[in-house]
């Protein structure tokens, strides 16, 4: 959580205002078992409240990922084929200020679990919520045709067509 905070992915919640519809989502911890000494923090953005969820009313977003296919035939076409990952992907992704009343949660203050419970809310897209591989996905190639012009048409291609077998690493 201090990395979320630290690089201002999520931060004190603006008081609630009356008759305004809000969402809190529940965070817990998930461990890898090939790293012990480390714990990820999950929102839980389909937790229901009076059978109602976060991701039961957010809209998915057109799919623009390539097609199954297409990415199979393109890795048969050539004689190399790699495959990589965008960092934190979701988190390159900011969240308009009118939604940020949707993605509260509760933390420690300071994340020193003896200090009392504050209310934050995330300020970028996070993983699980319905339309954030759309959104990920439509902010990739939206990049790519913004970089024509620095980084050339052949670039922008790549990444549009190769998108969804291969990520590039962020600058």
């Amino acid at each position: 959580m201090e990395k979320i905070f630290n690089k201002e992915h999520a931060g004190p919640a603006e008081p609630l205002v009356e008759n305004q519809e809000y969402c809190y989502m529940p965070l817990f911890g998930v461990y890898h078992p090939k790293k012990p000494d480390q714990i990820r923090g999950v929102f839980d953005s389909s937790a229901t409240y009076n059978g109602i969820s976060l991701y039961d009313v957010l809209l998915q977003g057109p799919d623009l990922t390539n097609s199954l296919l297409g990415i199979l035939l393109r890795f048969r076409k050539e004689m190399v084929a790699f495959v990589g990952d965008i960092h934190h992907m979701l988190h390159c992704f900011k969240v308009t200020e009118e939604h940020l009343r949707y993605l509260r949660f509760l933390w420690h203050e300071d994340s020193d679990v003896d200090r009392d419970l504050k209310e934050y809310c995330m300020h970028v897209h996070i993983f699980g919520n319905r339309p954030s591989p759309a959104v990920a996905t439509y902010g990739l190639k939206k990049i790519a045709e913004i970089s024509k012009s620095t980084h050339g048409a052949e670039v922008s291609e790549f990444i549009c067509l190769y998108q969804g077998n291969i990520m590039l690493l962020p600058c």
